[in-house]
């Protein structure tokens, strides 16, 4: 069954709960994220400015310098380790899709050094069990936030599980 794109209304509703700042801060994230997988996509540099001005209108512009190779990296790995197509919205839409929602999880648990919610996110991200490229990369990234002053909240971090296509790493007693 092919995914659709659209925000994920409970995913939303709980970023509503957060600080202004701290739902800049993970709205920042996830968008940056679309940017970057659509510029990997298209194979455009005009592509990759629009995650720095997401990076940047958050954050500032020199922020933005020092964020946005382990934006790139992260996104890099996600996309080659993915086990089917990231899905994002297209550029401009408000909101977060689940795979967006799945990546600003990522960042957050790594700041927060909560390794298996950690893992069962890029899980749910990725749909494949190589995830260390992953989460290496988001620790970089996570660490990168950190040292710009930004940290996101623990109340972005989902339930991964809940998330997981229907059968993805399950076991099938009948199979």
């Amino acid at each position: 069954m092919a995914r659709t794109h659209s925000a994920d209304a409970n995913l939303n509703r709980a970023a509503a709960r957060l600080p202004r700042s701290n739902l800049r801060v993970a709205q920042m994230v996830g968008r940056s994220f679309r940017c970057g997988i659509h510029a990997r996509r298209e194979k455009s540099d005009v592509a990759w400015s629009f995650a720095w001005q997401e990076l940047a209108g958050v954050l500032g512009p020199e922020a933005a310098d020092q964020l946005f190779n382990a934006l790139g990296g992260f996104v890099a790995s996600v996309d080659a380790a993915a086990g089917r197509k990231i899905e994002v919205l297209p550029k401009g839409c408000p909101g977060l899709c689940r795979d967006e929602c799945l990546a600003v999880s990522i960042i957050a648990a790594a700041q927060l050094g909560a390794c298996p919610a950690l893992r069962a996110c890029v899980f749910a991200l990725i749909e494949n069990g190589e995830i260390d490229p992953c989460v290496q990369s988001a620790a970089r990234f996570s660490h990168a936030l950190s040292e710009t002053g930004y940290r996101l909240p623990a109340d972005v971090v989902c339930n991964a599980l809940a998330l997981m296509p229907h059968g993805a790493g399950r076991t099938h007693p009948n199979a």
